[in-house]
């Protein structure tokens, strides 16, 4: 038998404050977490998958030495998180207990995988069969770009190789991500019931990881209350636990989880490695199967239930559609144009990620500093049926007043609200320029004409040059707004002088995208006119747009106030 204990061997991917990066085993990677700056990969689904199985981990162990769900209140967390280091000892001991189920390559129990998985077969006509794919079939998010050729039949027949170390963080990984569709399935089942799978729990949304100065504080942030009596963080039943303990292999079948232990160890495919030796003697994986595993009911929601996804009231569900939908990333939208969903839960309309409503309860109580000031990875895919579109990894600022302050975030609603008016002149001036160079004389268009510019205006694609810029300014927008506040009357107002910073950043990218997205354009009479004539629409537009922001806010600071430190 192979043997590959992640226990004992170094394949978690590290920044250590001095910016190196090292790889770490589970038997240290706990004991050092506070000399650590963060888990870091090149990929966002493993960077938060790896999160979610360390948590599980943490969840599990602590609990066993407790004897009851831990962390069960807001005291028992707090022991935790004023010590600044784990207690490395319990976990330890947990680890050890369970080491045979740690091995990638165990007879019985593979890591993450199932040893019952089938590698070959004689099918149905007599002939040999292999139910084996490239191991590039589990780094799904590189179907996208200039990577789409790993999934190419030539490279299939040719797979890479991956080491040991690389294939534990795919699996872990591609169980939480994994897109439904077409799967392999052995000879002779029913492939009504095992040709085709959902997604995993995690596909659609944008997982939410709370930052800390270093892997200590990240992963006793993102340590929800876990309490059965409470049901916290959702429903869970005594024999909740994470997949390493179960005794028997992932089937094939839809079923409610048993907690939130299960769900973060949710086992969506049914995998298997083949190892084998390259050349120099080393272990190397280059095939795989995999199959249908553990289905979640078309009936169950995540919703109140996963701590790290937020959702959407869907105004018009259709029949059996749930009436909350995650957040997720989108093309053409970058996520903290939704911030006010992740900030701020409001009845019937949005519900931001539960851990940082139990943050904010932390805080409330003064376990946590209100004042601090913490970051927000979020991470995920965004898909089409069975094709990824991008993954992608976007960071935004947390100051945690942003959690219970409401008039802090109105004032960041209407601060959103100017970039998204402004964003929409963006669009029809795009669709101006379009019409005048497609066709300037028509006073109504027919269809063609509606699709040429359409077509034409997508092209330009200012509006995205226009977004891509204010990333980097809202940032710094949300660290400053929590401080500019002024006292008129007894009322404190917020972001005065922020919204008149913000106005003017909104107005210089989108004179810029404008400017960029036409400056290749052909230097003809036509076009030239046509860029001169919708310049001059959209500089007008702009500015009244612009002006009708900002000279409410002159009103109010002509009247005075008093500036609150």
């Amino acid at each position: 038998m192979l043997n590959y204990n992640l226990i004992d061997e170094k394949w978690i991917p590290c920044i250590m404050p001095d910016g190196r990066k090292i790889l770490y085993s589970l038997k240290d990677i706990f004991k050092d977490a506070q000399d650590i700056k963060e888990i870091s990969d090149d990929s966002p689904l493993i960077t938060a998958a790896l999160h979610r199985f360390l948590l599980a981990i943490l969840h599990r162990s602590l609990s066993i030495a407790a004897k009851h769900n831990f962390p069960k209140d807001e005291e028992e967390w707090q022991v935790i998180w004023i010590k600044e280091y784990f207690e490395d000892k319990q976990i330890l001991i947990y680890l050890n207990q369970f080491k045979d189920r740690f091995n990638l390559f165990d007879d019985q129990y593979p890591f993450y995988q199932c040893s019952e998985m089938p590698i070959n077969c004689i099918d149905n006509k007599g002939q040999p069969k292999s139910y084996t794919k490239s191991v590039a079939n589990l780094i799904h998010e590189l179907a996208t770009g200039n990577n789409a050729t790993l999934f190419d039949h030539t490279v299939e027949d040719k797979p890479e190789a991956i080491p040991p170390a690389r294939a534990a963080s795919l699996i872990i990984a591609f169980q939480a991500f994994s897109i439904g569709g077409l799967l392999t399935y052995q000879e002779g089942q029913d492939p009504k019931k095992y040709k085709s799978s959902t997604n995993a729990p995690l596909v659609k949304g944008a997982v939410i990881i709370v930052k800390g100065k270093n892997l200590f504080e990240t992963l006793v942030l993102n340590m929800h209350k876990y309490n059965k009596d409470d049901s916290e963080p959702m429903e869970i039943e005594s024999s909740d636990a994470p997949v390493w303990e179960n005794d028997n292999c992932t089937q094939a079948i839809e079923r409610y989880p048993k907690g939130y232990l299960d769900i973060l160890t949710w086992q969506s495919r049914r995998i298997r490695l083949i190892p084998e030796k390259d050349d120099k003697g080393n272990t190397i994986i280059k095939q795989v199967v995999i199959m249908k595993g553990e289905q979640l009911p078309n009936t169950y929601s995540l919703y109140q239930k996963e701590p790290m996804l937020a959702y959407k009231k869907v105004k018009k569900p259709t029949k059996n559609q749930d009436p909350w939908s995650i957040l997720t990333f989108k093309e053409e939208k970058a996520l903290w144009r939704d911030s006010l969903s992740l900030f701020q839960s409001l009845e019937e309309e949005r519900a931001r990620p539960k851990i940082l409503s139990w943050l904010n309860e932390l805080s409330s109580i003064g376990i946590i500093d209100i004042s601090m000031i913490y970051n927000l990875s979020i991470m995920g895919l965004a898909t089409n049926q069975a094709k990824v579109l991008l993954w992608r990894n976007e960071h935004i600022p947390l100051p945690l007043e942003y959690l219970k302050n409401k008039e802090l975030i109105n004032s960041l609603s209407k601060i959103l609200g100017i970039a998204e008016t402004i964003g929409a002149e963006i669009k029809k001036a795009a669709w101006f320029l379009g019409k005048m160079i497609i066709a300037p004389n028509a006073s109504i268009l027919n269809e063609t004409q509606k699709n040429e510019v359409n077509n034409y205006s997508d092209y330009l694609s200012i509006d995205r040059s226009y977004w891509a810029q204010l990333g980097t300014s809202f940032n710094k927008l949300l660290v400053n707004l929590p401080n500019d506040k002024i006292n008129i009357q007894g009322d404190i107002i917020y972001g005065l002088n922020e919204m008149q910073w913000w106005s003017k950043e909104v107005s210089n990218a989108a004179i810029k995208a404008f400017d960029e997205g036409t400056s290749g354009l052909d230097q003809n009479a036509n076009s030239l006119k046509a860029v001169t004539i919708a310049r001059y629409n959209f500089n007008f537009n702009l500015n009244t747009k612009i002006n009708k922001f900002i000279e409410p806010i002159k009103e109010i600071l002509e009247k005075g106030g008093e500036t609150n430190e």
